[in-house]
């Protein structure tokens, strides 16, 4: 049976794993990412890490992600926001020397919306959007059964359109971004500025505060949370009615860590894209939870390396 070798690269962590063409993780691993250290190094440990779990592995290439504006069709990294010093590195070249496979790369949400689609929530459709929230908010596109990549391989940054021209500056530069708007950070920001006007609150305010306590006091009823996720809500219907008008997707599925708030808001934003779609056709969009975890990007990334070369 053919296997794959998947690498999720983050900015701390290479999370590993050895999948089967089922998407089944038959091992797994992680080591530091020591990106002060180059992308060569982080090549040659994942291989003497792939050396020492292979045996009675048959594995045919190598699937690798990580966050960042990324050519897929070349396999070239221009940047990473968790990757200082990798900047315009030819990743394929790289990691294909080291580990002496076939590689892919992509963009960590791309795979994760393949993954998806192949094997989670997109499973059955032809047009499909994977978003993912959490600190960034980022996309990933299957226009006709295809991941869309766009002219550079950058297409899917959905968490930079901007949203409200007058709203907060976001990591870009730009202000109102969707990512901006409904990422953890802006949930935060909200809870943190209904306790400071004097409204009643679990929540103690503090640096500590986190998306995951907004939700959990959400969860137990407590308003300024609620309040906190459904404006957050709000803004990330803006952004998913946009996306429904560009890609007439059958599903949408959000996942990261700040859809484990589920319902709570994505009830919000089903709600708030409804109000913004030219017409009522478009609203058959089912917008769910993604249901990969935090295995999306790797397993992902493996389905893409192969579909690529299969």
């Amino acid at each position: 049976m053919k296997k794959i070798l998947g690498v999720d690269i983050g900015g701390t962590d290479i999370k590993l794993g050895i999948v089967t063409q089922e998407g089944e993780l038959v091992e797994k691993g992680t080591i530091p990412t020591m990106a002060e250290e180059g992308a060569r190094q982080a090549a040659v440990r994942v291989a003497a890490w792939l050396e020492e779990n292979r045996a009675g592995h048959q594995v045919k290439s190598s699937g690798i992600d990580c966050a960042g504006l990324i050519d897929g069709t070349k396999g070239y990294l221009y940047y990473s926001p968790n990757l200082p010093g990798w900047k315009d590195t030819d990743l394929r070249a790289m990691f294909a020397g080291e580990l002496g496979l076939p590689v892919t790369v992509d963009n960590d949400v791309n795979c994760a919306a393949w993954g998806e689609f192949v094997l989670g929530a997109g499973r059955g459709t032809r047009n499909f959007v994977c978003l993912t929230l959490g600190t960034g908010i980022g996309g990933g596109v299957i226009a006709d059964g295809r991941l869309y990549r766009g002219w550079q391989g950058m297409a899917g940054e959905v968490g930079h359109q901007v949203i409200d021209s007058s709203g907060p500056q976001c990591v870009c530069g730009t202000r109102g971004c969707l990512e901006a708007m409904a990422n953890a950070s802006s949930i935060v920001s909200r809870a943190r500025a209904a306790i400071a006007a004097g409204t009643g609150s679990l929540l103690e305010d503090g640096d500590g505060l986190t998306a995951k306590d907004i939700a959990t006091a959400a969860a137990d009823g407590d308003k300024v949370a609620l309040d906190a996720l459904a404006g957050a809500g709000q803004a990330l219907g803006t952004g998913l009615a946009n996306i429904v008008h560009l890609f007439n997707p059958e599903v949408i599925a959000v996942g990261g860590g700040v859809a484990g708030a589920g319902e709570l808001i994505l009830g919000p934003a089903r709600e708030s894209m409804r109000g913004q779609l030219m017409d009522d056709i478009l609203a058959s969009v089912k917008v769910v939870q993604a249901e990969l975890g935090n295995t999306a990007s790797l397993v992902g990334a493996s389905m893409l390396a192969l579909d690529t070369t299969d």
